[in-house]
């Protein structure tokens, strides 16, 4: 099928209505100043380097405290837009952290890898939060979205018109996020989120052309060399004495994992 008609058809869908499942008033619901407070006094006492951790941290456990107030089963989780590591595209995004309630964990670190066959893709590169209200009526966009969830929205993390990253947030209950003032907490958050970013990691648009990218399984393997790709380009890196830091290191290491996991997603040319 024509992408641009796979593409309208998933727009279109924003406007449908969605199964309706009460699970609790929301309407009552907003960041509280207390949470505005925090995030801005960490962004006056934590270092540049520890920014992102810090901030995303308290504001995700803000969110998961208001967003599932029964603990009915939720995570949220942080996706961040791969910097271009050839060329001027952002081909991918790179999971960062998440935190969720059973049956899901409390905060863990991320190591993976979304593409456009992904909601999280998919929100990020229209620029637009994007909702699936029953997963077992949708059968589009559902690559990547962690075991057990029955809903999901995700929401871009924006800044005057350029993106870097995406709040998702999935449910184990259909319907869940029906409420459109449940939706709109949720945008404030992934708003509030922008503060743990440098102006660096923000990008146009229409410098996203995410491609596919293989399943978690397939990823894992690779995913798994990180941290020995990590040591390898310190050790290098000290042999010629060219000092790196373990953040450029890792940055590095996350580039050589997505061109390896890029060229698995890209199908054999004719002449191959």
């Amino acid at each position: 099928m024509d992408e641009s008609l796979i593409w309208g058809d998933l727009l279109a869908r924003m406007d449908d209505s969605q199964k309706k499942h009460h699970i609790y008033d929301a309407s009552a619901e907003s960041i509280p100043a207390t949470l505005y407070n925090r995030v801005l006094h960490l962004l006056c006492t934590t270092s540049y380097e520890r920014r992102f951790w810090t901030t995303c941290t308290a504001v995700l456990y803000d969110a998961l405290k208001r967003l599932d107030p029964e603990s009915l089963g939720l995570q949220l989780s942080i996706q961040q837009c791969m910097a271009p590591a050839y060329g001027n595209a952002v081909r991918c995004l790179r999971g960062r952290l998440a935190l969720g309630t059973p049956p899901w964990g409390g905060l863990v670190e991320q190591r993976r890898f979304l593409g456009a066959e992904s909601l999280v893709g998919f929100a990020t590169s229209i620029g637009r939060q994007y909702t699936i209200g029953n997963i077992d009526e949708m059968h589009q966009l559902q690559e990547h979205l962690p075991e057990h969830a029955m809903s999901a929205v995700a929401s871009p993390i924006m800044y005057i018109g350029r993106v870097a990253g995406c709040l998702l947030v999935v449910s184990t209950q259909p319907g869940y996020f029906y409420q459109p003032a449940l939706l709109d907490l949720i945008q404030s958050y992934a708003q509030l989120l922008v503060l743990a970013f440098h102006p660096e990691d923000f990008y146009e648009l229409e410098r996203l052309e995410l491609q596919p990218m293989p399943s978690f399984q397939v990823q894992q393997s690779y995913l798994s060399s990180i941290q020995q790709r990590i040591l390898g380009l310190l050790k290098k890196a000290a042999t010629d004495h060219s000092p790196l830091s373990y953040d450029v290191a890792e940055q590095h290491a996350l580039s050589q994992v997505e061109e390896e996991l890029l060229e698995l997603s890209t199908p054999p040319s004719a002449e191959e």
